[in-house]
């Protein structure tokens, strides 16, 4: 069985890989998740807050995800935790 190596950008054009953390659209509001899983087409993504209303993990296409440097989120994620 062959395995393809799958790469995908974001709207930016930086290659995006499993664990890094984008900004995405969904419902005209903005969120922020991590990648799960590179699909053929598209990403699967984790959101970083839950809630009630939400699915855990949603599929967009990369070119609708803006990388998120890591430094940002080490401090996002310590300011929510916080909380």
């Amino acid at each position: 069985m062959n395995v393809i190596e799958v790469e995908h950008k974001d709207l930016i054009g930086r290659k995006v890989k499993v664990g890094d953390f984008v900004a995405f659209p969904q419902h005209k509001t903005l969120y922020i998740g991590r990648i799960v899983k590179l699909n053929a087409k598209m990403l699967r993504l984790q959101h970083i807050r839950q809630c009630r209303w939400l699915a855990d993990e949603v599929n967009k296409y990369s070119k609708d995800c803006v990388l998120l440097p890591s430094r940002d989120m080490d401090f996002y994620l310590l300011r929510v935790a916080s909380k």
